[in-house]
């Protein structure tokens, strides 16, 4: 597999264009020569092609998560996509798929991908990616081609737990509200942050184990892993974070919309969702950033 290596003197990062245009390594070098990864990565990097969900940080386009039973409605028409997850369409359709590499240098890369006909409305995505010497900014284009349809995008990062060996993962979400789940699917109603969701006062994660939607959270998404910090900024519409916490990794997953927003948006529930049309996409940006604590 080919791939493109970024690097800066403090931070570098290995992206996978045919693993679905994903991030494969982000990796940082907070003192000396010793580089620590931050993502979940395999040893082969043919495994983030055989398991598209499990390696790396990858973007989720044209929605974000999951579709409820891998079907949703739009402008008075029912459309099905194919499921993929416990009976979910999960992850968008772009995430499984190569990516084209429009641009590559040292400090960044241009990547694209045409959607395929798992989503019926055509259409694809841009992706850019820029080092910084603390971290990487990373955009995401949703755009269409001649039919207008909804959309959703965000990032999918399985971060290490054990990047600073004995120090447990703490993780930031300054969020009022998480959407309540049944299966995996939003009810439509929401939850005040209570007991394991409460990740106001930078917890660590230890046993938690969340699979939570968290709604409109304030400033910066935070990682924290003993002395190293690593932050999430995004940009204004990207108002929906998502943890999962297996034991294995966990993710902190900036989103412009809400699990299963198509389906809740039909129902008048305002969940984020973006309508794209030719000449609109829709744009998001995240910006990872990393320092020393005191």
């Amino acid at each position: 597999m080919d791939l493109l290596r970024l690097e800066a003197p403090r931070t570098r990062c290995t992206v996978a264009p045919e693993a679905g245009g994903r991030l494969l390594q982000l990796e940082i070098r907070p003192a000396g020569d010793a580089w620590l990864p931050l993502l979940l990565a395999p040893d082969d990097a043919g495994r983030a092609i055989a398991e598209p969900m499990a390696w790396g940080s990858f973007v989720m386009a044209p929605w974000p998560n999951r579709i409820a039973g891998g079907a949703f409605a739009y402008d008075g028409a029912r459309y099905d996509v194919p499921r993929n997850l416990d009976g979910h369409a999960a992850h968008g359709v772009a995430f499984d798929r190569p990516w084209r590499v429009e641009y590559a240098s040292e400090r960044g890369c241009v990547l694209s991908v045409r959607f395929d006909e798992r989503w019926p409305f055509g259409g694809g995505a841009m992706q850019r990616l820029t080092l910084l010497d603390d971290g990487v900014e990373q955009r995401i284009d949703v755009y269409g081609a001649g039919r207008a349809f909804p959309a959703g995008a965000g990032w999918h990062p399985w971060f290490r737990r054990d990047v600073r060996p004995g120090a447990e993962p703490r993780v930031l979400i300054d969020a009022d509200e998480v959407y309540e789940l049944r299966a995996m699917i939003p009810t439509g109603a929401l939850l005040p942050v209570a007991g394991e969701t409460e990740l106001r006062a930078y917890p660590a994660l230890d046993d938690r184990r969340l699979d939570t939607c968290y709604r409109h959270p304030r400033g910066a998404l935070r990682v924290c892993w003993g002395d190293i910090e690593l932050t999430l900024a995004s940009s204004a519409n990207v108002r929906h974070a998502v943890v999962y916490t297996p034991a294995r990794a966990f993710s902190v997953e900036p989103q412009t919309c809400a699990i299963d927003a198509f389906n809740l948006d039909a129902r008048g529930l305002a969940t984020g969702v973006a309508i794209v049309e030719p000449g609109r996409p829709l744009v998001a940006t995240t910006t990872w950033r990393w320092r020393l604590r005191p």
